[in-house]
């Protein structure tokens, strides 16, 4: 797996020739003699390094290598040519869109023709300009990345913002060259060819015309014969990508798919889709083994003030890798230079899912070494982890280097990497990773089992297969579990408080596939279960203890569901909310929005649904203002609904309370405690957030929200981030910050929560501080401080063998003892584990 980071400079976009020259260069060194390419010295390439097909006539099917260039190469390529010349001129990039547009007017009025309504877009038209530089970006970025991926006989993903469609139109087919990858020519007209070709390039023959006019940045995925396989779109732009400035259409969320290739089942997220939760748990949905995040960084370069930016890049594919179970390998690869008032430093990097103690170490710069980064390009200056150097002063020496590549001293010399302006590094990582591979199961017995309050752990319903989602609910002894396998959601039972469960057996019959199971107990015995099958959400109910299941009730609505959460609230009622993509934005033609909804069940009967994600919506948002993982909770008549939201164009964690099981809610309140975005701002706020895995709980009739949480703070100048943490909100109110980390820059995420005889609560929750992932448990107190350092409990007995424990799922049975489940994957696939505390008075970290 190959992570390729040109820097960019505007010599090597003067023409078609010289962007060609620069990336075979840059990928393979032997052409580096033969071009006038200026490579950076000590760059690496791809071509001395790859494995290469095990069958070179067959290396679509045999193919072992992946090579990944950055976001908006394929934009650049704007520049190329003699209709690129003025903007090269510019020194701003208005002033490079105003001149490019004039360059470009011929192009531009025959699509104003073809798509009238370009012209009702927000000035400037730069929508209708990324429509007329088809032909450019095809010709010259497009052609050039099949190029690479056949002539490395590689898969290969690169960057480009441009129409999804397009299609080639020649002077006479029968004289219509041979094209990379294979491409056609499917209208013969020389009128479009003479008006949509370069006018530095009047001998071709052929030309690229635009069959949509919504341009997107698009992530291509190119086969080892340079066949393009498939496109990707971002659906979260930022605000340079948006109305007034670039004008890029979102992508579709329900298009975020996997992509399966013999080199791994990949997922494209782009830039700010790493950072989205909603993205890469759509992915992890689908099973994707390796995580793609090409990247251009912009103006979030290392300085010596504000929020460091390598601990916001941390944040986005690499806690993907680290939190969701599927995923196993993460490339960053990651464009650097100056680009008019646009800059970037961030280091590309490869990294693979720790499954041991010994698993590789890595730091990006200013950080502390983290279990699986295992490839990190080299920086500015030398920055040696472990020289002792105080922290604050190392971020702050850092800082003042970043600076220079913005505003500082001109480089003596662009080949050699430096504090200097334009000194950013550029260069090729690699990195072997194993996909397909699961480990052979081992006899529990023959591990040493680390010492802990909890009983041994053991699997629920042994599989050879994958396991997923556990849910959890109880009733004294008696408890149901659901969790997904082979696509179908499965329940077993206990009656004695998780030691032993029955046979899985299938609730919800059907052929569609099955996920996200969510179960509640009523207090007239019975049990709900909600589930997603087939699109739509079903709720079914059980009055036998879960032998025999009522036939599913439909939510309503014609558009895709997703996520439910149910709750029972009274004999034969409960309340549901889930994600429903019946809306649209009126900023977007075509573009749904993933709204949260909810619906009360009574006498076997859905009442209409009701949306609850109503608040204002920030300027930034007006097109991604999306909502998620939705969970619900009562008591008795009283239902509390959380969710996560990004109406001010950062996810945070919002509420709403009901008094009559859902039927009426009042007004919503933030859990989090810091100041939202005001719904007018053009820029992000300093303080953005990125919430989620909501957790819904009245605990002695207080409602309460466990969330995970990660929020910029400047201090991270002079300090490691905290990264993520695991928190108990008040909604309304304060946060109380349950994991044992303090300062250390350590991620949790996946809290599960349970509320406890006496009013305290119980938290769950998936811990990174050694790490693969273990689980955790403390007790939480209303009214007082912080959790502190030690007062954790491990749940799981996997002890150094480094196997990883991700998503719990936490009940109370008996008389107050905890029963947690979670996802394990000690025995190879991970499977639905269990274990319980064997003393009710077990003193969880003292509380608070």
């Amino acid at each position: 797996m190959f992570a390729v980071g040109p820097k960019f400079e505007f010599s090597w976009v003067e023409t078609r020739e010289r962007f060609r020259a620069h990336l075979l260069a840059l990928v393979d060194r032997s052409e580096r003699a033969k071009v006038d390419a200026v490579i950076q010295q000590g760059a690496l390439d791809v071509a001395s390094q790859q494995l290469g097909p095990t069958d070179a006539s067959r290396a679509v099917e045999t193919a072992r290598d992946l090579i990944a260039l950055p976001e908006d190469l394929g934009l650049l390529t704007a520049l190329t040519g003699q209709r690129g010349e003025p903007a090269r001129r510019q020194s701003t990039l208005q002033d490079a869109i105003a001149a490019t547009l004039a360059s470009y007017s011929d192009v531009t009025a025959f699509y104003q023709s073809k798509y009238p309504a370009l012209a009702n877009r927000p000035f400037p038209p730069t929508r209708l300009l990324l429509v007329s530089l088809t032909d450019t970006f095809a010709r010259v970025a497009v052609e050039t990345f099949a190029e690479l991926a056949d002539r490395r006989d590689a898969y290969l993903v690169a960057g480009v913002n441009m129409v999804p469609e397009w299609k080639v139109v020649c002077m006479r087919k029968s004289t219509m060259p041979k094209l990379p990858g294979g491409v056609h020519c499917e209208e013969e007209n020389p009128a479009k060819v003479a008006r949509l070709r370069a006018p530095d390039e009047r001998d071709r023959t052929y030309a690229y015309e635009a069959s949509s006019d919504r341009p997107a940045n698009l992530a291509l995925v190119f086969d080892p014969d340079g066949k393009l396989i498939a496109k990707v779109a971002k659906a979260y732009p930022t605000p340079v990508e948006l109305p007034g400035q670039l004008d890029l259409r979102p992508g579709d969320l329900d298009q975020v798919r996997a992509i399966d290739t013999p080199v791994g089942r990949l997922g494209l997220v782009t830039s700010r889709d790493a950072f989205m939760p909603d993205v890469v748990e759509r992915l992890d949905r689908e099973g994707v083994e390796i995580l793609v995040q090409p990247e251009f960084f912009v103006n979030d370069v290392v300085r010596p003030a504000g929020m460091w930016a390598p601990d916001t890049l941390l944040a986005s594919g690499f806690s993907a890798l680290q939190r969701l179970p599927s995923i196993n390998a993460l490339v960053v690869p990651s464009l650097t230079g100056n680009v008019y008032e646009f800059s970037a430093d961030a280091q590309q990097h490869i990294a693979v899912k720790p499954r041991s103690r010994k698993a590789p170490r890595g730091f990006l710069v200013g950080q502390g070494a983290v279990a699986g980064l295992a490839q990190v390009q080299s920086w500015l200056v030398r920055d040696p982890a472990r020289s002792g150097e105080p922290m604050a002063e190392r971020r702050a020496r850092l800082g003042k280097a970043g600076e220079a590549v913005v505003s500082g001293p001109a480089c003596a010399d662009p080949r050699v990497p430096g504090p200097c302006l334009g000194g950013q590094v550029e260069g090729v990582l690699a990195q072997d990773v194993q996909v397909g591979v699961t480990r052979s199961r081992i006899a529990q017995r023959r591990r040493k089992r680390a010492k802990t309050v909890f009983a041994v752990n053991k699997p629920i319903a042994p599989f050879a297969g994958v396991q997923r989602n556990v849910t959890l609910a109880a009733r004294g002894d008696r408890v149901w579990a659901a969790f997904e396998q082979d696509d179908r959601v499965l329940l077993v039972r206990s009656f004695n408080g998780g030691r032993t469960w029955t046979k899985p057996r299938r609730p919800v019959a059907g052929d569609a596939s099955q996920r996200h199971p969510a179960l509640a107990a009523g207090a007239d015995n019975s049990i709900w279960l909600a589930l997603e099958q087939g699109g739509r959400v079903r709720v079914t109910r059980s009055v036998t203890g879960g032998t025999r299941w009522e036939e599913p009730l439909v939510m309503p609505g014609a558009s895709d569901q997703a996520v439910p959460s149910v709750t029972a609230t009274g004999p034969g009622r409960a309340f549901v909310a889930w994600i429903d993509q019946r809306n649209f934005f009126a900023a977007e033609e075509g573009l749904r929005q993933n709204a949260l909804y909810g619906s009360r069940i009574q006498a076997g009967q859905v009442a209409s649904p009701v949306r609850l994600d109503e608040g204002e919506t920030a300027q930034l948002a007006a097109t991604q203002d999306h909502a998620w993982s939705p969970s619900v909770a009562s008591d008795g008549e009283r239902v509390l609904v959380s969710w996560m939201d990004l109406r001010t164009y950062d996810w945070r964690i919002y509420s709403r309370e009901s008094s009559d099981g859902g039927a009426t809610f009042a007004s919503e309140k933030a859990v989090q405690d810091t100041p939202p975005l005001k719904t007018d701002a053009t820029l992000p706020p300093e303080n953005e957030a990125l919430n989620h895995d909501p957790v819904s709980l009245f605990s002695a009739g207080a409602p309460l929200v466990a969330f995970t949480d990660f929020r910029k703070y400047a201090e991270s100048a002079s300090a490691p981030h905290r990264l993520y943490d695991t928190i108990l909100g008040e909604p309304g109110a304060r946060n109380l910050r349950v994991d044992q980390h303090g300062g250390d820059q350590v991620s949790t995420y996946a809290p599960a929560a349970v509320a406890l005889p006496g009013g305290d609560v119980a938290l769950t929750w998936q811990d990174h501080g050694s790490g693969p992932a273990d689980l955790f448990v403390a007790r939480v107190r209303l009214g007082s401080a912080e959790v502190g350092a030690g007062r954790a409990i491990r749940v799981d007995d996997s002890g150094t063998a480094g196997w990883n424990q991700w998503r719990p799922a936490i009940a109370t049975v008996g008389a107050g003892r905890l029963l947690i489940l979670w996802e394990d994957e000690r025995d190879g696939p991970a499977n639905i584990f269990a274990s319980y505390a064997k003393s009710q008075k077990l003193p969880l970290g003292g509380g608070l």
